[in-house]
């Protein structure tokens, strides 16, 4: 009987220790399993304007990763003329890298993924619709009274002219 109770002590203890020291033996020095939150601007997206994109690097303790190369794509619905500005950047010490995109004047949805390998995240922008592109020229009108006003001088000009010629001087 001592020896059955030796035995299940002496496995509890193998088995207790297997579970500590197991981790660290399948592990190597430097391990960070990563998360990358993307977020990029809201609501109607201007086109072939410069926009903003965030992504977040968080370690499995949901710690910031500083000094973490991100890689800038496009996943899914790419349009010619959209063009990712700064395709490559890194963390900062809060762990965030910033990117810059320029979508084309065409409707419809963009999947941007930022990659800090193995993990990525993605994050959907959209073109809802096209109007007339921005521009920074405004015609300057003249107020309606400013040709009325001059007409009338004109006439008064006319009249004083025309009475002197009737007059004969």
């Amino acid at each position: 009987m001592r020896m059955g109770l030796r035995l299940a002590v002496g496995s509890a203890a193998a088995l207790l220790l297997l579970c500590v020291v197991a981790p660290a033996a399948f592990t190597y020095e430097g391990q960070v399993a990563k998360q990358v939150t993307v977020a990029g601007p809201a609501g109607v997206l201007p086109c072939n304007t410069n926009l903003t994109v965030k992504a977040t690097v968080v370690d499995a303790a949901g710690t910031p990763v500083d000094n973490q190369t991100v890689v800038w794509t496009f996943g899914t619905g790419k349009q010619a003329g959209d063009t990712i500005v700064t395709p490559t950047t890194t963390t900062n010490a809060s762990g965030v890298a910033t990117a810059t995109v320029k979508l084309a004047c065409i409707v419809g949805n963009r999947t941007l993924v930022a990659a800090d390998a193995p993990s990525a995240g993605q994050v959907v922008l959209g073109i809802t619709s096209v109007g007339l592109p921005p521009t920074g020229t405004v015609e300057p009108t003249t107020p309606v009274w400013a040709y009325g006003l001059a007409a009338l001088g004109v006439l008064l000009a006319a009249l004083i002219v025309g009475r002197r010629v009737l007059q004969g001087r």
